[in-house]
């Protein structure tokens, strides 16, 4: 056997292996006198075929198997051996590496294509970058509370339709002449009377008792087609050439009184919190709507770092290499075409992950299982299994042992793992992005930060367009 390689460009080099008949004739033999052993024929008793048989049946695929194997083994071992940093992954060259008879050859030579990472170098300490300590407007605030009383409130029956309320009825589907359509809609139908779009349509129903009856146009009423597919009982496709008017029967009104703002109600919001007040749970209120905005804020903070990371360092790419990369490793769903008309996006990515990989190896970022599981007992689960009140000792144990078990189960889920695992890297970089950036803290109110992303999205779109 025999590795070699050869310089193709800076960052670039060809790699060849080279593989005899010694190298794995073995192993070749061995397989087949295990095959041997497993062979059931006509006439034989079983592990008596003659081995001649075997070979000429199986020797051909398990000499490919294994040279195969010997091949990818041999190709990750010089690389892990000569502690070479791969960029995206090594690729075969078809063009060099000769045509192969399983059947008649006895040495082969195949050849690989490999990338290099780039040497490079980052000084967080020059980045000038924004955080946005974001605060909720009023009206925002005010919202946020009221939904808070709304899930905590009362189901009521009014006696007549309020904007907000949620009427049951029955809908039928009408002719031209008003009178109903046979075979055409005719099922039962809930309304969220505050999602009725057209204020018109909107105000027939407010102030209506139980079994009013009011025309109008769905399709108009609820200019979301899913919306308006669940109000028919039709898919979202049949429902684009509906334009009947219909007429509804209320058969019941509910209403969601918000809960009064009282001692009660403050320990049902905020368990672990001690909120005598009307003033302190808004404080408070104010303070979980912030948590939330927080991570908003640390989103687009990563986002806009990373941008600008990618543009202010120099990395040379071969770039070539990196177009072709992602064709072969797209697995059909790109094309060399699409690669070209978006090179430097893509192009970009690459750079990015070369960045946060330098982040990471100067930072020894590490996420461990244990972390994991940390993440997934301390701020996943207690959102599905909050703990009761007042637990005794050996009921707080029995929970915490549940939370455990559940935990570990779910690391076994390897796209949610996967999923947390990122969460948590982002949430590491971007800790490190703010100790180690120049960074200028912006206060904004929630309006204000939304036009700052809608603004920074509009900016991106023209860019790309150029």
């Amino acid at each position: 056997m025999n590795v070699s390689q050869e310089k193709t460009g800076d960052l670039t080099f060809s790699l060849k292996i080279e593989l005899q008949e010694s190298d794995y004739r073995e192993q070749v033999e061995k397989q087949l006198k295990d095959q041997r052993k497993k062979v059931n024929m006509p006439g034989f008793r079983p592990g008596q075929v003659p081995l001649s048989m075997v070979k000429k049946m199986y020797e051909t695929p398990i000499k490919a198997q294994e040279v195969e194997r010997l091949m990818s083994d041999n190709l990750y071992k010089y690389i892990a051996d000569n502690k070479i940093k791969v960029l995206g992954s090594p690729l075969a060259n078809n063009e060099k590496t000769p045509k192969i008879d399983w059947n008649v050859d006895t040495t082969f030579a195949f050849y690989f294509d490999i990338a290099v990472q780039p040497e490079f170098s980052i000084d967080l300490k020059k980045e000038k970058t924004t955080l946005f300590e974001i605060e909720p407007t009023e009206e925002n605030l005010n919202k946020f509370v009221e939904d808070i009383r709304l899930r905590y409130g009362k189901l009521e029956n009014p006696e007549t339709v309020g904007e907000k309320d949620m009427l049951y009825g029955h809908l039928e589907e009408l002719q031209e002449d008003g009178t109903k359509k046979e075979n055409g809609v005719d099922t039962n139908a809930t309304i969220f009377v505050d999602r009725i779009a057209l204020k018109t349509i909107k105000d027939k129903f407010i102030g209506k008792k139980k079994d009013a009856k009011i025309t109008f146009k769905p399709h108009k009423a609820f200019k979301d087609t899913n919306q308006l597919a669940t109000v028919l009982h039709k898919t979202a496709e049949e429902c684009k050439e509906f334009t009947s008017d219909c007429i509804y029967t209320i058969d019941n009104i509910q209403r969601m009184e918000m809960a009064e703002m009282n001692e009660e109600f403050f320990k049902r919001a905020y368990k672990d919190k001690d909120i005598k007040t009307e003033q302190e749970f808004i404080q408070v209120a104010k303070e979980d709507i912030c948590k939330t905005y927080a991570q908003q804020s640390d989103n687009y903070f990563l986002n806009k770092v990373s941008e600008q990371l990618v543009k202010n360092t120099k990395i040379d790419l071969p770039v070539e290499f990196l177009k072709r990369w992602l064709v072969e490793t797209s697995e059909g769903k790109m094309t060399k075409e699409e690669i070209e008309k978006d090179a430097d996006k893509y192009l970009d990515g690459v750079k990015w992950q070369l960045i946060e990989g330098k982040i990471i190896e100067e930072n020894e970022i590490k996420i461990t299982d244990e972390d994991i599981i940390s993440y997934y007992k301390t701020e996943l689960l207690p959102n599905y299994f909050p703990p009761m009140p007042d637990q005794t000792e050996e009921q707080q144990k029995e929970f915490d042992q549940r939370l455990d078990k559940i935990a570990k189960d779910m690391l076994k889920e390897r796209e949610q793992t996967g999923q947390v695992y990122n969460f948590l890297l982002d949430r590491q970089m971007t800790q490190i992005l703010k100790d180690k950036t120049s960074v200028n803290v912006k206060k904004v109110d929630s309006d204000e930060f939304i036009k700052e992303v809608q603004k920074a999205d509009e900016s991106a779109k023209k860019s790309d367009k150029k």
